[in-house]
């Protein structure tokens, strides 16, 4: 039997047992998660180049725009974190995030909700950034298409960042319709009211 902390306060109202736990970087390892993200970002790139280029071929392609292209590039990651926080944020009351540097580069963000969520908000937080940041960027290569290679490099990287939103997608799509998720260290539980 699992009992939630909800609120802050242990409540003996809200039992819950644990259905399933999911740990991914246990279940696959991490080179395999790294394997998969880079497939991802190589097969993405060529579909979408591949079925954008049909549209404009007869355009010409500009790289004038390089600084332009690396702003967006270091955007991806926060903006991609952001738009899984807003869903929680405007849904959910305690809400913590807390920023940091890995590697001294890389600026990492890790969402925080203290108490379990409803499954179907949790899919909606993980789905969100894939499908915004899809329509923007293939609207952009379709209304720019002299800078259609910038926009397809940024959506395959975004792809390749939503692998692990995936992974955890297929592995709560066959759980119960009602169940509660609540993330911890190592991964997540899946919970179901008793």
């Amino acid at each position: 039997m699992y009992v939630s902390k909800f609120n802050g306060l242990w409540r003996a109202d809200f039992k819950m047992n644990s259905w399933k736990t999911i740990d991914v970087t246990k279940q696959y390892g991490s080179c395999r998660l790294i394997i998969f993200s880079v497939f991802t970002i190589l097969m993405s790139f060529v579909m979408i180049y591949t079925l954008l280029s049909v549209f404009s071929t007869h355009v010409v392609l500009y790289d004038d725009q390089t600084m332009v292209f690396f702003s967006l590039l270091l955007l991806l990651y926060p903006v991609h974190k952001l738009l899984h926080y807003l869903p929680l944020r405007l849904l959910c009351k305690k809400v913590k995030t807390s920023w940091s540097l890995k590697w001294r580069l890389v600026l990492t963000c890790k969402i925080n909700v203290h108490y379990p969520i409803r499954k179907h908000l949790y899919l909606l937080t993980l789905v969100l950034p894939f499908l915004i940041m899809s329509v923007i960027l293939i609207g952009c290569a379709l209304s720019y298409p002299h800078y259609i290679h910038y926009f397809t490099i940024l959506f395959s990287l975004h792809t390749g960042l939503c692998v692990s939103d995936f992974i955890y997608i297929k592995n709560l799509v066959g759980s119960p319709g009602h169940s509660f998720i609540e993330e911890h260290g190592e991964g997540y539980d899946i919970l179901i009211q008793k």
